[in-house]
This record gives structure tokens, sequence and C-alpha cells, in this order.
């Protein structure tokens, strides 16, 4: 999956925002494939609003012009539309409280995770249906990168896949990602079963 951050003014975002079809024209990733999966961190400048954005690339522009400026379209997830009209709604000059990510529960529950070659325990700082919040320790991964984590323990534990939504620094000791799960079939049963089970034992949601 691609990752990227792009800053745009409220102008840019209108006029690339399709609400009906559900696409969203970006003056960047020129270099992508249709069908490619990418991962965008959206910003308008002037607002302190930032969202990622999942999607398909439908259409690719490698060669523009003034009026009609490289770049791809893409066809979102459901998932990323209400944040889509939330960035449209700030481009407006709308007052919007906006919450990126569903409603979390404060808990830590360890996680078996792989990164690239390398395999390691982690526990979460909260979780939601849609994902968690981890902390990471050594170099932070960066924002679109995907890993695999095991949902229980014992040889026939279903596995799910996750993609990076953002890194956090934090300081020289603490360091935190976020996950969005994807998640499918028994596995996303059990992660929907570890979020019910942390909710039931009275965690805080937020």
């Amino acid at each position: 999956m691609r990752s990227v951050f792009v800053n745009l003014e409220a102008p840019q975002f209108l006029a690339g925002w399709r609400p009906d079809a559900g696409t969203l024209f970006l003056p960047a990733l020129s270099e992508s494939r249709v069908g490619e999966e990418v991962a965008v961190r959206v910003g308008i400048y002037g607002q302190p609003i930032r969202a990622t954005l999942f999607g398909t690339v439908a259409l690719v522009r490698r060669v523009g012009r003034p009026a009609l400026p490289p770049g791809v379209e893409l066809s979102l997830d459901r998932t990323s539309l209400a944040a889509a009209g939330f960035l449209a709604a700030a481009s407006r000059g709308e007052t919007v409280s906006f919450r990126e990510r569903a409603p979390r529960y404060a808990a830590e529950r360890p996680l078996t995770l792989v990164h690239g070659r390398t395999r390691f325990a982690a526990s979460t700082l909260n979780l939601s249906e849609g994902g968690c919040a981890l902390r990471w320790s050594g170099q932070l991964p960066l924002v679109g990168d995907m890993l695999t984590f095991r949902l229980g323990r014992g040889f026939f534990a279903p596995s799910a896949q996750a993609v990076i939504c953002w890194n956090q620094p934090g300081g020289p000791v603490e360091r935190s990602v976020g996950l969005r799960v994807l998640a499918q079939g028994r596995a996303a049963k059990a992660w929907r079963a570890l979020v019910a089970e942390v909710a039931r034992s009275g965690a805080r949601a937020t």
C-alpha cells in the first residue's frame, strides 16, 4: 500500500471531492497505477483537521496543465467517506467536531506483530472496532506500512493484516502508532470479540 501526506488549499479539496461518487482527485501520486491501494493523510491549509483516507486509484493523469494538474482520482473506501465529508465541511469554513476514529477503549492487550521480517511483542494503548493504538519500540514505521498479527493463541489462531495510519514520536522512550485493522472472516470476528471483551471489562471509552 502506497502512502503520502498532502496539504491542500480549501478550494483544491472542494474541486476534487465528489461526494455522490465517493471519489477524490488529488494533485499527487501521479506515478501510481490504476487499481493500486493508497493511504493519504490529508490536511487543509488554515484548518487543524487532518484525516487519513484510504482508497483505490481509479484514474491517473501523469501530464496536465494549469486547469487540469497531474494527479490521481481515488475511489474512497466506504469507511473513509465520513472523514472526507468532514474535510469538505472544514474547507467550506464550517465549524465541525471531527472524530477520525470510532469510539475506542483504553486498555492494554498483548499482540504479537510481524513487520517486514521482524517479529516482536507489543501492547495496545486503546482499541476500537476499526483498529488500535500501540506502544512502539525502535524506529517508527511509515504511514501506509503493512503488518500482520495473530489473534489468540494456538496454531490455528487467525491472523489479521493492519496498515499504519499514523505514527507519533512522543519522546525519547515512549513512541506509538495507530493501526487500521484489515480483517476478514474468522480474523474479523476474533477482533470484534476482543474489542467487545474489553468493552465489557469496564474499560474507559474515549
